[in-house]
Order: structure tokens, then sequence, then C-alpha cells
């Protein structure tokens, strides 16, 4: 174990020290030093502690204040969550930090939609009413532009400004009010979304308004809650905004419309007089569609829906000066279909001014990449009257209208009528009846035999012709169902029946010849069906289903199809010859433009209009049907005149030197068997 030795004071120094502390206590001198540094020591306490005392007194009231703001901010976060209105949720913030600020005023401004001005929503809260009175009329309703007053200074800036002293400020517009309603200070505070003003709060106080970094923090948190009330607000506007209008041209949808349409309804007087529903369909949009694509279409459509807006807007402007103010409602409900909906009417000519100025303004092509694109339009109206139990019959019956539009050419414009509708009724009824016959097979085909106008009348072939055999009416002729079947769509079913019954049929009567010289037959195309993207192939598929010689085939087609698109059906037109099928123009001679086609699409046969047959008497028709001769021979094409119903109109075309013909004189047209003996030898008919 280790030893420590520990010192012992010598006994004479312990007795030294002794003395000598004795000695000093008992000098006066050293007494009144000790009692010096003993009242200093207690001041620095003193002083430490009161100190400490103030910092924990500041830090009791700033976390008091604290807890203060933080249930203030929580009471309008509260409510800011709670509400979707933003007035309630600036009233209890206005009323919330003026009572925990002790402040007399606050006032509230929102942006104007051209971001141009703050204007004062009468959203306010003043602790004194009755003293702040003159002040607080003198705010409801101002209107500030940037840089004016504290409002429009805060727009302008976008940060927060202050009045330390009215007296001082003698910009304040409203500084007399200030003055005499005792208030000494103000400021004002931007309500932000991402980096822009949505609205502004002002606050006055008649004492001056100290700490004010607490000050902006408070009202800069109290500002985020309201913003996100504005934001929630946009937010369920765009949504309700998408919901009831158009995504394209921003136009009320289908949904609004009806909204409306049922309370303008319900606004009318007993006679329910008053209203009026304009349908509107575009003519010759869906070949601009085919041709320039759907981007080229969605660009048409925007620029109709803003020259139909402008239509609106101008006529409107020129009748407030004439006639009671008219409200109109304009939507897009699908595809290119528009409806205006027209209330209240002070003038029953209201509608059709309106659609002939709509008209007017189509006239000028919409220019899509340096093409110039034209578009029309059909327009059909109705007018509200006493027996319209609902607005969807006026619809309806608008809808009606528009087709009958729509089957008169383009451009048209029709108001309903009683006798409209009940022809638009029975249209409507055959077309029904039309789909049945097409699923039925209530079809039948007639041939017309076309023969060679020299002396031997040999016949060449036929023309297949449609006929419905109706199961309650009868054998209808083709003049009384073609026409709505072009414009249903439906003619695409039936020619294409149409175009193999024929080729079946052409193909047994070629197996009982055997050996003879085969008729051809010769077969009506529609527009609508000549267009179909794969026809050329459909044709070739039929020839080979059914075994008939290309050449056996003739296809009949009008100017129409040139009209729709020239270059499309040439292109048609050559692929269909290069199958060996032949072609003819129908009905030449009608249209304005008859030579032009000729010179550019590829034919190998006219048909002369049975109009310039029958008026062969009028020496003019005569100079017609020898030009057409004249005309086909230079340019190596045959020639068939239709409708020869006498001897005399068939003599004097084999004397201009038509090749042939067909018409009532010939042939009538007769059902399969009926007309195909007249092809086959007499042996075989036995």
């Amino acid at each position: 174990m280790k030893h420590v030795s520990i010192p012992i004071p010598d006994s004479t120094s312990l007795w030294a020290d002794a003395t000598s502390a004795v000695a000093k206590a008992a000098d006066p001198a050293h007494r009144a030093e000790t009692v010096v540094q003993l009242r200093r020591q207690l001041d620095r306490e003193r002083k430490a502690r009161i100190e400490a005392e103030a910092i924990a007194e500041r830090g009791l009231r700033e976390l008091y204040e604290s807890q203060v703001r933080l249930a203030l901010l929580q009471r309008i976060t509260d409510y800011a969550n709670q509400s979707n209105d933003f007035a309630s949720v600036l009233d209890l913030a206005l009323k919330e930090i003026c009572s925990h600020l002790g402040w007399d005023f606050g006032n509230s401004y929102i942006i104007t939609e051209d971001r141009s001005a703050v204007t004062a929503c009468d959203t306010w809260y003043a602790a004194n009413p009755d003293r702040l009175f003159d002040f607080v009329e003198a705010s409801r309703g101002m209107r500030f532009l940037p840089g004016e007053g504290l409002p429009g200074r805060v727009l302008r800036d976008e940060h927060p400004h202050w009045i330390d002293s009215f007296p001082d400020e003698t910009w304040f517009c409203r500084r007399k009010e200030a003055l005499a309603c005792g208030l000494v200070s103000a400021c004002a505070f931007p309500i932000l979304i991402g980096d822009g003003v949505v609205a502004v709060l002002e606050f006055c106080s008649r004492k001056p308004m100290v700490d004010k970094d607490n000050i902006l923090l408070t009202i800069t948190q109290a500002g985020t809650q309201l913003a996100r009330v504005v934001e929630r607000e946009r937010a369920r506007a765009a949504l309700l905004h998408d919901a009831l209008h158009d995504a394209m041209t921003g136009l009320p949808n289908r949904v609004l419309l009806g909204e409306r349409s049922r309370s303008a309804f319900e606004r009318l007087p007993p006679d329910r007089i008053g209203l009026a529903v304009m349908v509107i369909d575009l003519d010759g949009f869906k070949a601009i569609n085919d041709k320039y694509g759907h981007h080229a279409g969605d660009e048409l459509l925007v620029a109709v829906a803003e020259r139909f807006e402008a239509a609106i807007e101008t006529l409107q402007g020129a009748d407030i000066k004439a006639n009671p103010a008219w409200h109109a409602t304009l939507a897009r409900v699908g595809g290119d279909e528009f409806v205006v909906l027209l209330d209240p009417l002070p003038d029953q000519l209201v509608p059709a001014r309106l659609a002939a100025a709509m008209l007017e303004a189509l006239r000028e092509p919409v220019r899509h990449d340096g093409d110039r694109l034209s578009v029309g339009a059909s327009i059909g109206i109705a007018h509200s009257e006493a027996h319209y139990e609902d607005v969807e019959q006026i619809r309806r019956d608008a809808d009606l209208a528009m087709y009958e539009a729509k089957a008169g050419g383009r451009g048209g414009i029709v108001t309903f009528t009683e006798e409209l509708g009940s022809e638009a009724r029975n249209r409507m009824t055959l077309e029904r009846e039309l789909r049945d016959a097409i699923r039925e097979h209530q079809f039948v085909l007639h041939y017309q035999p076309i023969f060679a106008l020299d002396g031997n009348r040999e016949l060449r072939g036929f023309e297949a012709l449609i006929r419905w055999n109706h199961p309650e009416r009868g054998l209808i002729e083709p003049g009384a169902f073609i026409p709505l079947a072009e414009a249903s769509g439906l003619i695409v079913f039936i020619g294409d029946w149409v175009l193999r019954q024929a080729c079946a049929a052409i193909a047994r009567l070629h197996e009982g010849l055997r050996g003879s010289e085969p008729p051809f037959v010769s077969i009506n195309i529609a527009p609508q069906q000549f267009l179909q993207p794969n026809f050329a192939q459909s044709v070739q598929r039929v020839l080979v289903e059914t075994g008939v010689p290309p050449e056996c085939l003739r296809l009949e087609v009008t100017e129409g199809v040139a009209i729709i698109d020239a270059e499309r059906t040439r292109q048609v037109l050559e692929d269909v010859r290069a199958s060996g099928v032949r072609t003819s123009l129908d009905d030449f001679g009608t249209g304005y433009s008859s030579l032009s086609y000729l010179q550019n699409l590829p034919f190998d046969t006219l048909k002369i209009d049975r109009s310039f047959i029958a008026s062969m008497d009028d020496p003019k028709s005569r100079n017609i049907i020898r030009a057409i001769l004249d005309l086909a021979e230079n340019l190596n094409l045959s020639v068939v005149a239709e409708g020869i119903e006498s001897p005399e109109q068939g003599a004097a075309l084999v004397e201009m030197g038509c090749q042939f013909g067909q018409g009532y004189y010939l042939g009538m047209p007769l059902n399969e068997s009926e007309a195909f003996a007249l092809a086959l030898p007499p042996a075989a008919i036995a």
C-alpha cells in the first residue's frame, strides 16, 4: 500500500493568521470597505433578479400573444376550411383581426376581372359603427386604380402599405372623414395567389399601429387562409364551368342550355309567346374534316362560334335603340350543331334576322395553313306557342325545321309551321319504315332494256332500277324514297344491296346465254356510296364473288360526286376503270359545269338527260343534244339517250347519230324474269 503524507500547518503560522484577521476586523476602514462590497453585490443580484423577471415576463407575454395569435389564426383557418363562401370568411376575418389587434375598422376590396382596379365589396367591420359612420360610408363602394389610395398602392406594388399619421397624409382621399372620426393610422395588405393580388384588406385605428412585425406576421398568415378559400372557389367555379360549357369553343353546352331553356319557358306568360329556339347545322363541315383533318375542323368550329357570337352582339346592339332588350344563349350541343335560345322576344322577326346575320357571318372563308375553308349553315327556327307543354317540344320542332332547310340545299332558313311538322313527321315515319325495309329485304330490282338505235335495235344491256315492295303500300317508285335515303345516309346500304343483286342477276343471265354476247348491267351509284373509302375494292370483290366479267358492269354517277370532291372522284373512277369496269356520267347537260367535269374525269359513256329528250320539239334542246353528240364523238365516248317515249324521238336521235337509247317506247322496266327473257334465245325461254 502506498502511503500519503498530509502536511500539518505550523501552530505558529496559524496563530499569526488569526491575529491578523482580528486586527483587520477591528479596523474601521476595513469594515466600511466590506460594507460597500456587500452593497454592490446586493445591487448586482437585485438587477439580475429584475432582468430575469423582465425576461420571464416578456417571454410569458410573447408566449401569451403567440397563443392568442395562434388561436386567432386557428379560428380563421377552421372557418375557412368549413366554408366555400369567400365573403363570409372575409367578414369573420375582418372582425377577428380588428378585435385581436384593437383596431376600429376593417374593409375589403376585390380585384376586377381585368386586374385594372380594386373595388370595395361591401364586406367590412367597425367596432363602433355609429362613431365611424361617415368614414364607413365613404369607404363603401370605393374603387381605386393602381397607385391610388392604400388599396391602389397595394395593387400596384403587391406588398403592404402603412399610414402612421392621417394628419400628415394629404394624398389620402378619405382623410377628412378619417380625421373627423378620430382615426390616426391605417394599413393595407394584399391577399396573394401565386404572384397575383386577388383581394386587399384595409384596416384603420384611433391609435398608432406599433409592433409592425407582429402585425405583418398575423395578417400575412390570415391572408394565406383567405387565399385558400379563393383558390377553392376558383377550382369549384372552373369545374362547374367545365361541366356546363363546351371545352373547345367555351360556349354553353347541352346541360346549361337545358337549364336556361327550362327556366326561360317557365317565365313565359300564359299565352306562351316570347321565346324562340334556333337549331343550326353546318353545311360542308364533314368534307372539311375529311380533307384537312380534325384539327382544321376544330379551328373552324372555334371561328364559327366567334362569328356567331359577334353576330348576336351586333344585332342586340342595334335593337337596343328601338326595342326592349332580348337575351340570347348560343350553345354548341355536339359535332357541328349549334343552338340559340332567344327570350324574351319583343319582336317575332328577331330570330329570322339573326339567322340571316349568322349566314352572312359565314360568307368569308376561314383561313387554315394557307387554305381558305368555306362552310355554310342550315337553320331551323321554332317559336313558342300556347300548345307547347315544355321547351323540349319547341327544340324538336326547330330540329325538324333545320332538317327541312338542309334538304332544300345549303344556306337555308326555315321557320317551323304545323304543315311542316306534319310533313316532317311523315318523313320520319318513312325513314323508320325504310330502315325496316333494309333489315327485312323488302326491295326488288326491275331492269329497263338499253338498245342500239340502229336498224336492228339490238339489245345491249339493262339499267337496274330499284323498287320498294312495301308491305302495306305495295310497289313504291324510287323517287318516293331515294331522296330520303340519300339525306339519311341509308343510301349506302341500299346501294351496296343493289350492286350485289344486279351483278348476281346478270351472272345468272350469262349462264343461260352460253356463247352469245352478254348484255351489260348499268347501276346508279349515289355520291355517298361512290365516295366511301373502299368503294373500288368493294366493286372488285362483288365481281369476284358473282363471276360477272368487269366489262359487263357499268357504274353511273352524276356530277354530284365531283361537287363533293372532284379529285377523290377522279381517283375512284380511275381505280374502277383499271379493273375493266365501264363508267357513265348520268344526266349529262343538267349541271352548270358539265364540260369541266367531262374534261377532268375519266368516263366511257354519256347519258343524255330525259329532260332534253322530252323537249326535242324545241330547237334549243335539239341543238344541245346535237352538241352533246358531237362532243362525245370527239372524245371517243358512247352516248345513251334516256326517256325515249315516242317513235319520233327515236327517229330524230338516230338521225343525229345517237348510238344507244332507253325509254318507255323501247322497253318498260320489267322484273328480272320478264326483262332477261328479251336477251334469251327462244329455246332457252321455252
